[in-house]
Order: structure tokens, then C-alpha cells, then sequence
């Protein structure tokens, strides 16, 4: 039987990150590893294509300040996740895939005899 945890809120300097690299980002990825509950890690990975379809540059200023529209799914998707890592790739400043790896620890199962399988 699964132990249940209560989920953590996220840390309000998570969601801060999470909202600027979501207006910012053309290209790349965001990587949220979670562990107990919690974003431990925020890993950005930025790409910078150079094209002459795309001459508007990418610093973007004055960056809104509401929130994402993905911002309520990701978080979502956060929520239910003890362990394991969130994969966000951005194509063209749109999120395109969101991606999640829910790892389990296997002490949170009891076996046959009651320790673990």
C-alpha cells in the first residue's frame, strides 16, 4: 500500500522562476526536480537560433507580469509529484511538450512479508 504525503507548497521563488523563464525563453528547456514532495532543482536550458526568419532578437523587455497561461496546467503537474523531474520544452517562445518522470521509492510499498518488495 502507497503512504501517502502531503503535497508542500512550492516555494514562492519557484513559481517567480518558473513564471519569468516561461516569457522568457525562445528555445530550450526547464527541468523541475522534485524530491519528497518539493522542487529541489531548477534547471534552464536556453537555445539561440539564428535564422533571418526571426529578426525581432530575443531579449524580451517589459515582461508581464501576470502569470503563464500553461502556468496553472505545470503546476498541476507538479502537485501530485513526490518524486521524479518535470521536462518543459519551449519551441519559438511556445510551450510545446510537457514531459513527466514520477520515479517511486520502493520503500513506500509493503511486500509480502511487510519490508518493502
Amino acid at each position: 500500500m502507497e503512504k501517502l504525503h502531503p503535497q508542500r507548497n512550492l516555494l514562492p521563488q519557484v513559481i517567480e522562476l518558473l513564471r519569468h523563464s516561461l516569457h522568457t525563453i525562445q528555445y530550450g528547456y526547464l527541468i523541475l526536480t522534485v524530491q519528497d514532495g518539493c522542487v529541489i532543482k531548477m534547471e534552464r536550458t536556453e537555445k539561440f537560433i539564428f535564422s533571418s526568419k526571426n529578426k525581432s532578437g530575443y531579449i524580451m523587455h517589459n515582461i508581464p507580469a501576470e502569470q503563464h497561461s500553461l502556468q496553472p496546467k505545470i503546476l498541476a503537474q507538479l502537485k501530485g509529484l513526490m518524486y521524479g523531474q518535470l521536462i518543459i520544452r519551449i519551441e519559438d517562445g511556445k510551450v510545446e511538450q510537457i514531459e513527466k518522470t514520477e520515479k517511486r521509492r520502493i520503500n513506500e510499498y509493503e511486500g509480502t512479508y511487510g519490508d518493502g518488495i
